[in-house]
């Protein structure tokens, strides 16, 4: 799995074949026959194995594996991406009209889309990279993860302007996904960035986050 990873994240779905994966590893193909079924069974297997917080479910792997129907892989991601209590800093901060402590609530409620991000580094890139060529990735990935975070992440800045505490934003949809970018560029693309590899994980992460909460609080915010 961790092999067929790196394969499908470099080269994309359509391009990776079950040989490339053989070749990393170093067996012939044949071999990886014997645990999957074909580059079907192996992208659904890589996309659970991204998506799990641990082995055990692999106790029940039938093996080799199976391929899977044509909607069963978009139908987990679709389960994924609707999981309740993945961001409980924003979903708690959603049922409050105002916060407590402004430029706490704000750095905790984007420490933990980071931290989220940084966690599933490898199955985001996984999808960003195969989304255009695996049949309805795109749309799941776009209408489902993605949205529902901009939607929780746009009401969350909607109400703190309304209570006074983040400064007024000409559009705060086009806000909201400009931090999610953001993000998304400090976890994703800038890992795999040659000049920006040197940059420590802790360095980029409290620069992020402080351009990002600086920017949002008012010159004299609200307590």
């Amino acid at each position: 799995m961790d092999a067929a990873l790196g394969v499908f994240c470099r080269q994309g779905y359509d391009r990776s074949q079950v040989a490339d994966v053989a070749k990393v590893m170093g067996v012939a193909p044949g071999t990886i026959y014997l645990y999957v079924e074909g580059k079907e069974a192996l992208f659904d297997l890589v996309i659970r194995h991204t998506a799990a917080d641990n082995v055990e479910w692999l106790d029940d792997l039938e093996i080799p594996v199976p391929t899977p129907a044509p909607s069963a892989t978009l139908a987990f991601l679709r389960e994924v991406f609707h999981r309740e209590g993945e961001w409980p800093l924003l979903e708690g901060a959603l049922r409050l009209s105002s916060a407590p402590e402004i430029q706490t609530e704000l750095a905790g409620v984007l420490r933990e889309q980071y931290r989220l991000m940084a966690r599933h580094r490898r199955g985001l890139v996984l999808l960003m990279r195969s989304a255009l060529e695996f049949p309805g990735l795109a749309e799941e990935f776009v209408l489902g993860l993605r949205k529902r975070l901009l939607d929780g992440l746009t009401a969350y800045l909607t109400s703190r302007v309304h209570a006074g505490q983040i400064r007024p934003l000409a559009d705060t949809a086009a806000t909201a996904a400009v931090i999610t970018q953001t993000i998304a560029w400090a976890n994703l693309q800038r890992p795999f960035d040659p000049g920006l590899t040197q940059l420590a994980e802790e360095a980029v992460e409290k620069a992020t986050l402080d351009l990002l909460v600086s920017g949002l609080l008012p010159t004299h915010p609200t307590p």
